[in-house]
């Protein structure tokens, strides 16, 4: 018995002894991590590769932090992460990761949800990551000086946050857009970005059918989308109406005569809006019924009209309503035309569909759908204007 216990405790001993004398590869500390900020895709020629460029700021103890930038071509982009992480003197990580950059020719060509599902199931990478379309090559955008701006990171983090002059983009996330392109009732749309010399402009919107970029809305139109789903809180919109002559009552009392009027702009606020979206059900001869809400208040007016008078002022009421009608009315054909749904009327439809819904039942209620559009604006203030 006492061999026994003596020969186990050689062995335990010489096992201590053995497992001193192993390599150890000790945890990297905070400062020697290189976290990654922003990463982008860019299309290489071949379907079956993408090109990523990431940045990396670097802590300095000038004004200004230096970036770092890599790229490496790979199948996905967890395997180019490995390639780039032999290129940099420190540990690559992704905890830190903030904005996604896509070209618009890989969104178009190739179709982004490879990448973005690769990033999505690292459970490292967060999920309020801001996802955005670049014009070009998203490596120029990563790769570009911008004199008197913030560190790349921190620049673009900030430009993609929702704000109310930019609000007619769904800002997404990485959260977002896998459920958008898992959502049987509409399709994904993102912010769409463009280098003009030292700034980075959000320009338009980015319309995709699934996962597959396939056009573009105006800023405009992204307004209207987003009174659609509901955004309660609208950027300013400007309406231009020509000259109007002959004894209407909206042409009553002009302030100047008619030979020296020109055509009128008005620029509203919105400081509320809601959109209500419902359907007949019917599968035969469907149709939506939109109503839209506004309340507003004028900041900017060049026509002729005294905003005092009664009947004038209604009179233009209306007509920024029947300018808002025309242009959803004709919003709506075109992405019915198109196939895509950017509002997710279809989930409408949904609501009152008996059976298994999928995507193809509700593009076929989508292209035969009637659109009823309902416009109430309340202007509830126009200043000191007259």
């Amino acid at each position: 018995m006492r061999r026994r216990f003596l020969f186990l405790m050689l062995i335990l001993a010489a096992a201590i002894a053995l497992f001193g004398c192993a390599p150890q590869f000790e945890r990297p500390s905070l400062e020697d991590m290189a976290m990654i900020g922003v990463i982008g895709f860019d299309f290489t020629g071949n379907t079956e590769e993408v090109k990523v460029s990431v940045s990396i700021p670097i802590p300095s103890s000038k004004e200004r932090e230096v970036t770092q930038s890599y790229t490496a071509v790979s199948e996905v982009a967890s395997e180019a992460l490995v390639g780039l992480s032999t290129m940099a003197e420190r540990s690559m990580s992704l905890s830190q990761l903030r904005v996604i950059l896509i070209s618009e020719e890989y969104a178009r060509k190739v179709g982004i949800s490879k990448v973005i599902l690769d990033l999505y199931r690292n459970p490292i990478v967060g999920e309020n990551v801001f996802v955005a379309i670049v014009k070009g090559r998203a490596e120029d955008v990563i790769k570009a000086n911008y004199q008197h701006k913030p560190e790349l990171n921190t620049y673009l983090n900030y430009l993609l946050r929702p704000r109310v002059e930019t609000a007619f983009s769904s800002f997404t996330t990485i959260k977002d857009f896998v459920f958008m392109l898992t959502c049987d009732c509409g399709d994904p749309n993102m912010p769409y970005l463009m280098k003009k010399a030292d700034d980075v402009i959000v320009s338009k919107v980015a319309l995709f059918h699934r996962d597959k970029m396939i056009g573009f809305l105006s800023q405009r139109e992204g307004k209207l989308v987003q009174a659609m789903l509901g955004k309660r809180r609208l950027p300013r919109m400007s309406f231009h109406f020509p000259t109007r002559t002959g004894s209407s009552t909206h042409s009553v009392n002009r302030i100047e005569s008619t030979a020296e009027q020109k055509s009128e702009q008005v620029i509203l606020d919105f400081v509320w809006a809601k959109g209500r979206v419902k359907s007949n059900g019917s599968q035969t001869n469907p149709m939506v019924h939109i109503k839209l809400e506004m309340r507003a208040t004028i900041v900017g007016y060049t026509g002729n009209d005294s905003l005092d008078n009664k009947a004038q002022f209604e009179a233009l009421r209306r007509e920024i309503e029947g300018q808002i009608k025309k242009e959803t009315v004709a919003m709506l054909l075109r992405f019915q035309k198109a196939g895509v749904d950017p509002a997710q009327l279809e989930e409408s439809f949904r609501q009152k569909y008996r059976g298994k819904w999928d995507r193809t039942v509700g593009l076929r209620l989508y292209e035969k759908t009637g659109f009823d559009v309902d416009v109430s604006m309340e202007i509830i203030a126009f200043g000191t204007m007259n």
